[in-house]
């Protein structure tokens, strides 16, 4: 009797696509979506571990994340790096600050050699997070679950495919804290930024409270830049929207130019362009300012679209008062 062997691969018909498909389910809105793979990378001191698990927080009551609304899910904390102690201490911090009475929405995990490089080990947190419904998962840190060189395509692929794999078959958003290099980009193999679907780049320096997140690869949102304020006071941590003058200080040299240039009214591109090589910049430099500044809210184009018109830019009035 001849055996059929059943086909490796099943195919789907493209014709689907033309069929009404599901909206993206917003974890973060207009951040994150059910099933996305994010990284975040800063350096020693950048503050990314009390950010994303204030992060975290937020989303486990469904509570406001500095201007993002969240859907209330179940977490978990994958820690390979703090240590109980430490991350419990944290954890208590951001419970206070973040006024959360109840934290019963997160799990978390600690020094349990969690390897992602591991077939086994994959198994087992796809199943237990299957088990305990958790949708929102964040692993700190890259480097300390996996075996690999992280500086190796090789190493590094099957560890981000098995990410993949889970937050596909579970739904929840993986969130992995990673390191950066001394150059300020992320540490590692170029196979990172292509595995994942949102990459932020956290940075603060030193004696600053004020923390900016930079995306330098997305998916299904536009490229963003947001800040927070870091506030520690009485045994408790936070993050808040930053005002009119905390914005301004966590511009970029060339942003900070062309948004004082415009506190005296609004002007053309090219008169900006013009105004801000007067002040040492290049043109470029100043356009990419205008659109970075434009994409923050900060200021909005003052007079109307169209072709072959030139754009007028003033500060958004909403913004600043």
């Amino acid at each position: 009797m001849e055996l059929t062997k059943k086909p490796r691969y099943t195919a789907k018909p493209a014709s689907e696509a033309l069929q009404p498909q599901p909206p993206i389910d917003w974890v973060y809105k207009n951040l994150a979506g059910s099933g996305s793979v994010i990284l975040f990378h800063g350096e020693a001191g950048s503050k990314k571990t009390y950010a994303t698990c204030y992060m975290l927080a937020c989303a486990s009551v469904g509570m406001k994340f500095l201007q993002f609304e969240t859907k209330k899910v179940k977490c978990l904390i994958i820690d390979e790096e703090s240590g109980n102690t430490r991350l419990l201490r944290r954890l208590g911090e951001i419970f206070r600050g973040a006024l959360i009475e109840d934290p019963s929405n997160i799990d978390y995990i600690s020094l349990e050699q969690v390897k992602l490089d591991n077939t086994t080990d994959v198994i087992d947190l796809l199943n237990f997070i299957k088990v305990h419904n958790y949708e929102l998962v964040l692993i700190d840190a890259l480097a300390d679950v996996m075996d690999g060189d992280e500086n190796s395509k090789e190493h590094v692929q099957p560890v981000f495919n098995n990410l993949r794999k889970i937050a596909e078959e579970t739904g929840a958003v993986i969130m992995i804290i990673h390191h950066s290099n001394k150059a300020g980009g992320y540490r590692g193999s170029s196979a990172i930024k292509g595995s994942v679907d949102l990459m932020l780049e956290v940075t603060s320096s030193n004696g600053s409270n004020i923390i900016k997140f930079t995306s330098q690869k997305e998916r299904d949102i536009e490229r963003i830049t947001f800040s927070a304020k870091a506030i520690w006071e009485d045994d408790k941590f936070y993050l808040q929207p930053l005002d009119i003058d905390d914005e301004i200080e966590s511009l970029s040299d060339a942003e900070r130019c062309v948004y004082r240039l415009l506190e005296n009214g609004d002007l053309f591109l090219k008169e900006i362009e013009s105004k801000a090589m007067d002040k040492n910049f290049t043109s470029s430099a100043a356009t990419m300012a205008v659109n970075l500044l434009n994409k923050k809210g900060m200021i909005i184009r003052t007079n109307e679209g169209g072709r072959g018109k030139p754009a007028k830019y003033g500060i958004n009035k909403k913004d600043s008062s």
